[in-house]
């Protein structure tokens, strides 16, 4: 056995784990003098209470901790704070106001530890864990402070897992949870309301089943690290190495196309994404190279036991300024290595692939040497919202950066070259991909899907967690192989352009309150729609996009900038027989199609009950039924939940032999 003792406060969270223990034949349990190891979890904040704590950045962080322990040696082989709760402002949008807006106070970072937000997404980033633990393994759960009004949808896994408080945690609770991945609980306990700290002290019995008899490689490294899905499941591994997948019908166009992904220290994310991609059908292994950063040795010997290539950049700096540098020195080794190559594909470390990832590619590859108004094939869908992608085999071209998933020439990446600074101009961005796309797209667009190839999953650096739950999380992919795409050599420029100015011109307008029910018509064949929205051009020349944005909400589509945009007309699908074209006037070159009887529509002129319509609408795809669980909680109401299965259980025995 092994000692361990958790605990849960205002102060943090912390956990033990003390050598192994000896059972005596009389079944006393005592613990070695001379312990052979003891690991210390966890962090305590500065002695301070809720009441008075400042929760701005820099102040007590609150959250859960997931930590994954060896159930043979007892040792830790994974540890994550995941912030969880909510700091938030509510303000009720006054009519006319140009933000329904939530104000979002954030939690400083940790060293070692994904900068995460409060109550949006994060939850959905804890159950990805959760899932990828392998059974058998020993989780240890803690709330530090506070962490259980973002906990949400993670509750429903935490209680399939066998959680009896994870339903019923108010926001003040204080609660540790020790059990075994599909196994039973070792420990569970919650103070509701206290503003203390509690402690839990168990025996963990140890594990003295021997390893799979397996490649020893694979044991030896799922011994030491956690959270990797079935690389470590016993009882259903993953097979090494990965299988061939079946090709493509053009299989050709892939045959000297590089696969660059780019990863570091999250080897957790990056063997699920290498899964996806590597079981993708018209993969060919050989291609991948996966180029690190600061990449700790658990990060290599995955690639090894994957059978990847792999090799190493130099970064330095911090945040974004790392990340520049580390894309700019990509960008020069994919020059240096693949000179003869017609494209290169991109994918980061936290991005699952769909099964037609590859075909998707092999389809659309060659439009990148067809036409010099493109200059990247996005397996990302810029404007493939829930509820405005329906169509699988449709593509779209638009304004719009690199994304999760990208091709780009060979002669691109050059240009490129070329003109990346080794030091960034301070009124420059620090965005790799929103460099690329102001000094190498150069105006010119990227063609993408309707349905995405490809689902963001992982939290970083950059991640903005109300954006991610709003936008990403429900982000349909196309989830089949195999897609015939229509139409693609309409994406060339001549042929796309004549198609898209007949679509519009064509089009039947639609007036009033987009937000409205029933603004777009349902109907069975297929038909175009048009809608003008005011768009004039502001002192400094750039299109005053406010109007947009609440058009654009109002159909749950991408509203806070001109991503995915052609020549200003933004293109959604509200049901798989309609297209909405939203067309800035005057300032599209494509305003002037705006009939002298239709008055482009403007948000400044709606009235309080259109208004009203139009704020409950946003309010509904933002924040849904945003509802603070488990307020009222008490003991009281706790025990009696929890009485009363054994009361139920007691009534069918009496019941039971009374029948006898």
């Amino acid at each position: 056995m092994a000692g361990v003792e958790v605990w849960s406060g205002d102060g943090g969270w912390g956990l033990e784990v003390r050598a192994a223990c000896l059972q005596d034949t009389d079944f006393t349990t005592r613990c070695e003098a001379g312990e052979r190891h003891l690991q210390r979890e966890g962090w305590t904040v500065p002695l301070v209470t809720p009441s008075n704590a400042s929760i701005s950045s820099g102040g007590p962080r609150s959250g859960i901790a997931l930590t994954a322990v060896n159930p043979r040696t007892g040792r830790v082989i994974f540890n994550k704070v995941t912030f969880l709760s909510l700091a938030f402002e509510r303000h009720t949008p006054s009519s006319k106001s140009i933000h329904h807006r939530l104000t979002h106070i954030g939690c400083a970072s940790l060293p070692q530890v994904f900068p995460l937000g409060q109550y949006w997404a994060h939850w959905a980033d804890l159950e990805w864990h959760l899932q990828h633990v392998a059974p058998g393994r020993v989780v240890v759960l803690a709330i530090a402070v506070s962490g259980a009004v973002g906990l949400r949808h993670a509750a429903v896994r935490l209680a399939a897992l066998g959680s009896l408080f994870a339903f019923h945690l108010p926001p003040t609770a204080h609660w540790t949870w020790v059990f075994i991945k599909g196994g039973r609980t070792l420990s569970e306990t919650v103070t509701l309301h206290s503003r203390g700290t509690h402690h839990a002290h168990l025996l963990l019995p140890l594990s003295s089943l021997p390893y799979p008899p397996f490649s020893e490689p694979r044991w030896h490294y799922c011994a030491t690290h956690g959270v990797m899905g079935g690389l470590c499941d016993e009882h259903d591994p993953d097979p090494l190495p990965p299988p061939k997948p079946a090709p493509v019908a053009r299989q050709a166009a892939l045959a000297h196309v590089p696969i660059i992904v780019t990863a570091g220290a999250r080897h957790q994310y990056l063997y699920y994404t290498l899964t996806t991609l590597l079981a993708a059908p018209g993969a060919l292994h050989h291609n991948v190279l996966v180029v690190l950063g600061d990449a700790p040795p658990s990060t290599t010997s995955l690639l090894h036991l994957l059978g990847l290539n792999f090799t190493t950049v130099a970064v330095s700096g911090r945040d974004n300024e790392k990340l520049f540098r580390y894309y700019r020195a990509v960008f020069r080794l994919l020059e240096r290595s693949f000179p003869d190559a017609p494209a290169a594909i991109l994918l980061d470390e936290d991005v699952e692939v769909s099964p037609d990832f590859f075909s998707f590619f092999s389809q659309t590859l060659w439009l990148l040497h067809a036409d010099p108004s493109l200059y990247c094939i996005n397996a990302y869908s810029a404007t493939g919202f829930s509820g405005i992608a329906h169509d699988a085999r449709t593509l779209q071209r638009g304004s719009v950066q690199v994304e999760w998933g990208y091709a780009v020439s060979l002669d691109f990446v050059r240009d490129v070259n070329t003109k990346w600074p080794n030091e960034l101009p301070e009124n420059d961005t620090l965005f790799y991909d929103e460099w690329i796309f102001r000094h190498g797209g150069r105006g010119r667009e990227c063609v993408f899907p309707e349905m995405s190839r490809t689902k963001h999953f992982g939290v970083g650096v950059n991640t903005d967690a109300w954006s991610t739950e709003i936008y990403f999380l429900n982000k349909p992919v196309m989830r089949r192989p195999h897609v015939a795409l229509q139409n693609v050599a309409g994406m060339v420029s001549g042929p796309w352009q004549r198609r898209f100015s007949a679509s519009l011109a064509s089009a039947t307008p639609l007036t009033g309150n987009p937000c409205g029910e029933n603004f777009v018509p349902r109907i069975n064949i297929s038909t175009n729609f048009v809608f003008f929205y005011k768009q004039v051009r502001k002192p400094d020349g750039q299109p005053d996009w406010s109007n947009f944005y609440f058009a654009a909400k109002c159909l749950n589509a991408w509203g806070v900038s001109a991503q995915g945009l052609h020549q200003h007309v933004l293109t959604v699908r509200p049901s798989l027989h309609t297209t909405l074209f939203l067309v800035g006037t005057p300032f599209s070159p494509h305003g002037h199609l705006c009939p002298p009887h239709v008055t482009p529509w403007q948000y400044a002129t709606l009235t309080s009950s259109e208004d009203q319509i139009l704020i409950d609408r946003i309010r509904h795809l933002e924040i849904g039924e945003f509802h603070v669980a488990n307020l009222n909680v008490t003991t009281d109401y706790l025990a009696h939940l929890l009485i009363q299965p054994r009361l139920q259980r007691q009534a069918s025995d009496g019941r039971r032999r009374a029948f006898t």
